[in-house]
């Protein structure tokens, strides 16, 4: 089975990246906007706890990002502490170098975290007015001199309390790993207490294909869909199920048994063969089909159904290949987790 990972992209050479242990994991969370003021290394006696490097050799610049923190400020609120040092020698220009695609200059508004384990992604929180980035700014400061440091903190909506560590990414270096989430030994309440606007907290998904039986499965933060291929659960252009269809339906029901699901989807897909007239009818029959032989495997109560079949649209695969056509011929069963 191939799991696929979500896919990071990385537009820069990359040097190295290394994540450190320090003998103390807390470093004090921001207590002023520090951003752009291009001095040596800190001073106050932080210690990073990861470290990634950065070449844009075009440029002649080596940029170094460390992580100090990543500490609760509030119930809904996490900031992260950072830097960017410039260990070239030549300037730097960093007006881009954490922002995202259209975002905020001279701001870190294209960090996120991501929580694998409730796999979500946590955006920087904006204020109300719906631009402006929760963080620090550089602004005026984006040419780096060779040792200079630009420190810098931005603020997310707060995982929830049972999530201790996270991956950190960035538009610039590879991921983060396992960064600890801390309580905040000093509360900066001007952060903590600023007005913003709604969280962007986006879902993940994870997709796993069995090349074996044909069936893959896509599952977020808060729910699961399995794909299970037509060529196996029925014979062609019928919708009475095959005796290897019960194994793959036993595991699903098996999965449903277990999860907090009330509503069940079955959706029924077809290729492009044939017309509307008779695939949309087929891609009914066998999603009823299927939910008929769930009805009986599952053994949970308060679970109902909701049915449709939708012949060859919304096609996964290349209806001009055969390859393709057996992708899109499918019963998806859709559920929360």
């Amino acid at each position: 089975m191939a799991r696929l990972c979500l896919p990071i992209a990385l537009g820069t050479t990359l040097l190295s990246s290394c994540v450190s242990a320090p003998s103390d994991p807390s470093a004090p969370s921001p207590s002023e906007d520090t951003a752009g003021n291009g001095s040596e290394a800190p001073s106050d006696g932080k210690q990073a706890i990861a470290t990634s490097l950065y070449s844009a050799s075009a440029e002649g610049s080596n940029l170094r990002f460390d992580i100090f923190s990543l500490e609760r400020h509030s119930d809904e609120m996490v900031v992260l502490s950072m830097a960017v040092t410039n260990d070239g020698t030549e300037n730097a220009q960093v007006m881009h170098s954490l922002t995202e695609l259209g975002g905020q200059a001279s701001s870190p508004d294209g960090v996120s975290l991501i929580d694998t384990a409730n796999q979500k992604r946590y955006m920087p929180l904006k204020l109300t007015d719906g631009k402006t980035c929760h963080c620090s700014s550089w602004a005026g400061s984006e040419s780096l001199p060779p040792g200079g440091t630009i420190e810098t903190w931005v603020a997310f909506p707060a995982p929830p309390s049972g999530t201790d560590q996270v991956v950190v990414t960035t538009p610039v270096t590879p991921d983060f790993l396992d960064i600890p989430i801390t309580e905040a030994v000093t509360v900066n309440n001007d952060i903590a207490n600023a007005p913003v606007g709604e969280p962007r907290i986006l879902d993940i998904r994870a997709f796993e294909d069995d090349i074996d039986s044909g069936s893959s499965r896509s599952d977020s933060g808060d729910e699961a869909q399995v794909l299970l291929s037509s060529d196996v659960l029925f014979e062609l252009n019928q919708s009475e199920l095959t005796s290897e269809a019960d194994g793959a339906l036993e595991a699903v029901a098996e999965e449903i048994n277990a999860s907090s699901a009330t509503i069940v989807q079955i959706d029924g897909y077809t290729d492009n063969s044939g017309n509307d007239a008779i695939n949309i009818p087929l891609s009914n029959d066998r999603a009823i089909a299927v939910k008929q032989r769930l009805e009986e495997l599952i053994t949970r109560e308060g679970v109902s159904f909701e049915v449709a079949g939708h012949g060859s649209s919304n096609p996964i695969g290349d209806n001009t290949t055969e390859e393709g056509r057996e992708k899109n011929r499918r019963v998806t069963i859709t559920f929360a987790k």
